[in-house]
């Protein structure tokens, strides 16, 4: 009995995982009525048998949305390695300080207190100089929509970024007919608060927390009706300026004094006082697991100063990105990669390209690992920490996803029921309601891990 009920089972793994019942349930899928006024294209590879497993418009050019960050990190990783790491430094000579970055999207004011404490108490710095040679001064990528400022997704590129150059500003109700207590940090001077708002009073409308970006302004305007906590985070024009100004600001909290900064290289050599240094995997983990868009163009505009020139410009890391799918991958030039981040509207890229680049980093082993360390886990984090718990995909799904206006789309790893790990990628254009394409998302990560 116990042999017949193995021989059953067997059979039932072998039917569960055969090409063929997983095509006939993809195409029952394929059916369904999400598609009658939007599209997909889908490709699924067995990186175990080395074989396609299933292709449904695969060559359809289409907007990765975030997904293309999964790209940009497998680059960077093969490219830069994964020892490679971004500093921002600090040096001195004589009574002068010289400030340089290169984009470190995950500087910290904790990291800002650092490096101030190494400068020392009481004391004057005659010039501080601000090295901003590392990036061009074209601060947004191509393609990205002007109206998405001033929301954090959209920072103001530079090579100095505090806090992702933004500003995170919480909102609390005092008493009713008051004003609501507003905090923000990091504190500066180098933006204003008009708090508009009152505590409990249904009558002043909607809670809003916005700044006069039209204007180039760093004012942060607080109206409406708070009843609640409530909080934003808004990006901050001119984020080098930004940077600088909360460290001189927090240097005169120490007793030092700045009488001058120039945004140049000073020609003098200096000695090294502090040394931030961001390690790779840390910036690939946060452009993955949390789709932060700056992380993906700081990767991209690392990837950009391999050419060996300052300041680096937007296209010189999307133009190695395709070079690198064109020479390792030979994918041929009938697509458009203007971002490293999936934000821009002219990014165009096919499934079975998107496919191509995770066979690439499964055949890497370290590179595989960084990714899949930083990927999403459904049901568990990240992005995918709401989606499939409970259900067999459930942890076994390693996937980035993606969402903008009309897009929603998911590439990664899965892990089938035999063991074998599958690449896979599912990009849903025309779709105008995300929360229907990610429930057939997950119908087919199911199925997969079935």
């Amino acid at each position: 009995m116990r042999l017949f009920t193995t021989a059953i089972l067997s059979f039932l793994v072998c039917f569960s995982l055969s090409a063929q019942g997983f095509k006939s349930a993809m195409d029952s899928l394929l059916a369904d009525e999400l598609f009658t006024d939007s599209d997909v294209s889908v490709a699924v590879y067995d990186l175990d048998d080395d074989t396609l497993v299933y292709s449904h418009r695969a060559l359809k050019m289409c907007r990765p949305a975030s997904v293309l960050k999964l790209l940009t990190a497998g680059v960077a990783l093969e490219r830069l390695g994964v020892d490679y790491s971004i500093s921002t430094s600090l040096g001195a000579k004589g009574s002068n300080l010289m400030l340089s970055g290169e984009m470190d999207p995950l500087f910290s004011e904790a990291d800002l207190d650092a490096m101030v404490a190494t400068v020392g108490d009481s004391s004057v710095v005659d010039t501080l100089f601000v090295d901003c040679s590392f990036m061009d001064s074209v601060y947004w990528g191509p393609g990205w929509s002007w109206d998405d400022t001033p929301w954090d997704f959209q920072p103001y590129m530079s090579p100095l970024m505090l806090n992702g150059g933004c500003v995170d500003v919480s909102v609390k109700p005092a008493d009713k007919g008051a004003p609501p207590v507003v905090e923000c940090k990091p504190a500066s001077s180098y933006y204003s608060v008009a708090n508009e708002a009152v505590s409990h009073d249904a009558s002043c409308g909607k809670l809003t927390i916005l700044r006069d970006w039209l204007d180039n302004s760093n004012v942060i305007r607080v109206r409406g009706n708070c009843s609640g906590a409530s909080g934003e985070r808004m990006n901050m024009f001119r984020s080098e300026q930004f940077f600088v100004t909360v460290m001189c600001e927090k240097l005169a909290a120490r007793g030092v004094s700045v009488c001058n900064v120039v945004y140049a290289a000073s020609p003098d050599t200096f000695a090294l006082l502090h040394r931030t240094q961001r390690s790779i995997l840390d910036v690939v983990d946060e452009a993955l697991k949390e789709s932060n868009n700056l992380c993906a163009e700081a990767l991209t505009f690392h990837l950009g100063a391999l050419y060996g020139h300052r300041p680096v410009a937007h296209k010189d890391g999307t133009q190695l990105i395709k070079g690198f799918l064109d020479y390792n991958l030979k994918i041929p030039g009938k697509y458009e990669i203007a971002d490293g981040s999936g934000l821009s509207l002219y990014t165009y890229i096919s499934a079975d390209i998107m496919l191509q680049m995770l066979r690439r980093i499964y055949g890497n082993r370290a590179v595989y690992e960084a990714v899949l360390r930083g990927l999403p886990v459904a049901g568990w984090t990240g992005t995918l920490k709401g989606r499939m718990a409970g259900t067999v995909a459930e942890r076994k799904i390693h996937a980035k996803t993606g969402t903008v206006s009309g897009i929603c789309t998911l590439a990664g790893y899965a892990t089938a029921r035999n063991g074998h790990t599958l690449a896979f990628v599912i990009f849903n254009q025309g779709i105008m309601t995300p929360r229907l394409a990610r429930r057939w998302q997950n119908k087919v990560c199911e199925l997969m891990c079935r």
